[in-house]
C-alpha cells in the first residue's frame, strides 16, 4: 500500500468548473482508498489516499 497525496488547485481547472465538482470526482474514482481531504488556503484542497 502505497499514501499518495493528489493536490487540487482552483485556478487549474477549466473555466466554467467548479473545484468541488472536479474533487468530488476523484473522490468517487477513489472510494474508500480515501484517507483524508484537506482544505488549503480557501482555493485549494489536498486529499490523502491509498494504492
Amino acid at each position: 500500500m502505497i499514501h499518495k497525496i493528489q493536490y487540487f488547485e482552483a485556478e487549474q481547472i477549466p473555466q466554467g468548473e467548479y473545484l468541488q465538482e472536479v474533487v468530488n470526482a476523484f473522490l468517487a474514482e477513489k472510494g474508500e482508498n480515501v484517507i483524508a481531504v484537506h482544505p488549503v488556503l480557501g482555493k485549494s484542497v489536498l486529499v490523502h489516499y491509498k494504492e
